[in-house]
């Protein structure tokens, strides 16, 4: 087993944050962008599945499975797709496939990544999960739409349920 357990409660932790933030989302709010063009909403969560993917398939490229993109490049640029339903659909099962690849790496083993261990390239997915959904909640503030409650935000990281 190459993640431990609380890392994997952790990336759990995130994942249900990640899906309730999607859940509050509505399809008005997917082209909001952060202050001074930024990106947009569906940037930001395109982000979380496409970074997420790269990182592990240099840590473990021959044990991660294909899963549907949440994304197409054109001309060397990475377009978002914008439907809400596609990412509440296509985000878990990328989540899922990074998991067990990143799960399937042996001890010591860390392929073409600057870190020490499968847990470690996890809790840089979980850092850097946390930094794009500030900016997409930015994105939704500054662009008039309301916030998800706080606690949908919170609570899976006290292991305690969001309806």
């Amino acid at each position: 087993m190459a993640i431990s357990t609380p890392v994997r409660e952790l990336w759990e932790a995130n994942n249900k944050v990640n899906a309730n933030l999607l859940n509050h989302l509505t399809q008005d709010m997917m082209h909001a962008r952060t202050p001074g063009g930024g990106m947009s909403v569906a940037d930001h969560l395109a982000e979380l599945t496409g970074t997420t993917e790269f990182w592990v398939s240099r840590l473990a490229g021959d044990r991660l499975r294909e899963t549907p993109r949440t994304y197409e490049i054109v001309d060397d640029e990475v377009i978002a797709f914008t439907d809400v339903e596609l990412f509440r659909e296509r985000m878990p099962l990328s989540r899922a496939a990074v998991f067990e690849a990143a799960d399937a790496v042996g001890d010591g083993e860390t392929g073409d990544v600057p870190h020490t261990s499968a847990d470690a390239v996890l809790l840089h997915m979980i850092v850097h999960d946390s930094h794009h959904r500030g900016q997409l909640l930015l994105a939704l503030k500054t662009n008039g739409f309301g916030l998800p409650p706080e606690e949908a935000m919170w609570l899976p990281w006290r292991n305690e349920p969001w309806p």
